[in-house]
């Protein structure tokens, strides 16, 4: 076995388990508490600050420059928003979940098996069976009668859905399939990335961190930044794919599986968004040539990662944006290349043993 290949093992199994964990944005709380241990053995320390935003810390030398890369931790879901008398759970949404992709989907609410109900098709009119229900009309049914059965399950307002769905590899082992693979692929790389760094002696202070309730809004993300501020950024996140027969790799998202991470140039979603700074988005391209990595520069519309309010924390952040690309976005059946996974974990670990005080981050050459 090749180190490739057994850093493609560690990424499959570590991917796995983090997927598997339910973190629904804003209830994080499993995910982070199984990322800090997996994390502590390899820093020199570990926080989880009030709003479930984990950093660990490898100290460098004194006075020496701080870069943070950073991934999020919380997946997109649902949030119980009633228990009707017969049982049914009503629910809203918690980031960009889809109405079309929910119907008669395995989900579970803090633990408990369930269902999204399906209407059966008997009755359903044919005009009715090319729309989604809109999400007031659905529900969970957890196979009880009552609402006091759902109480007795410790089930009430604003506890957390999550979509049911393991992670398994496809027909193409290398592709892996099933819910929250954003980002958890990210905390995989992160918790490697610690990994293989520990002990090194670093030009810089380096901050690996995870952020809580990207998928609402960037929010962990404002909050840590802010409190680390450091020096430059890396953020590792996925991004939808083209490549596809209903999503073209040119006139809709110029990014394909398995040809390897990609440095997102620009996102824009409203008047959000990001735009690469100069300096790192050269060091990314010049670090990924210089080690032989493929890569793909890419623009995302439509879209953000945390990047997006990494870079505007206090006097600004020189940010640079490593994504994953992925398959069916926001479903319980997110599909990835672990390729690209490996790819970026090489790339951030060359940009992160290369950074010191003679890394150029500014606007212009041969300034600060």
């Amino acid at each position: 076995m090749t180190d490739r290949d057994e850093t493609k093992r560690v990424l499959t199994e570590r991917l796995g388990a983090y997927a598997a964990i339910d973190g629904v944005t804003g209830h994080e709380q499993a995910i982070v508490a199984r990322l800090r241990d997996d994390l502590a053995p390899h820093v020199d320390n570990t926080l989880v600050d009030a709003f479930g935003n984990l950093i660990g810390t490898l100290r460098g030398p004194e006075g020496a420059p701080s870069l943070m890369v950073a991934a999020h931790s919380d997946e997109i879901g649902g949030v119980v928003k009633a228990v009707e008398p017969d049982g049914m759970v009503r629910f809203e949404r918690l980031g960009g979940v889809v109405e079309l992709l929910l119907v008669g989907r395995a989900v579970r609410i803090k633990g408990h098996p369930g269902v999204i109900g399906a209407r059966a098709g008997h009755l359903i009119p044919p005009a009715e069976r090319l729309t989604a229900p809109p999400l007031r009309d659905l529900y969970v049914d957890l196979g009880v009668d009552d609402a006091g059965a759902v109480a007795a399950l410790g089930i009430g307002i604003g506890d957390p859905i999550a979509y049911d769905a393991p992670m398994r590899a496809l027909a193409n082992p290398d592709r892996l399939s099933g819910k929250a693979l954003d980002n958890r692929v990210g905390c995989a790389i992160v918790v490697e990335l610690a990994r293989r760094l520990a002990g090194a002696q670093l030009g810089c202070t380096l901050f690996l961190v995870v952020t809580t309730q990207e998928e609402v809004g960037l929010r962990g993300a404002r909050i840590v930044t802010h409190r680390l501020d450091p020096d430059a950024a890396i953020v590792i996140d996925t991004m939808p794919s083209g490549g596809t027969p209903d999503v073209s790799a040119t006139r809709d998202l110029p990014a394909r599986i398995g040809l390897g991470p990609v440095v997102t140039l620009v996102s824009q979603s409203g008047s959000g968004g990001a735009i690469a700074q100069p300096a790192m988005r050269d060091l990314l391209f010049e670090t990924a040539k210089r080690e032989g990595i493929p890569f793909q520069p890419a623009i995302f519309y439509g879209g953000n990662s945390d990047a997006a309010a990494v870079h505007l924390a206090r006097s600004g952040v020189p940010t640079g944006i490593v994504n994953i690309a992925r398959r069916y976005s926001h479903s319980p059946v997110e599909t990835l290349d672990i390729n690209d996974a490996v790819g970026a974990l090489e790339l951030t670990e060359a940009v992160v043993r290369g950074f010191s005080a003679r890394t150029e981050l500014g606007f212009l050459p041969g300034t600060l």
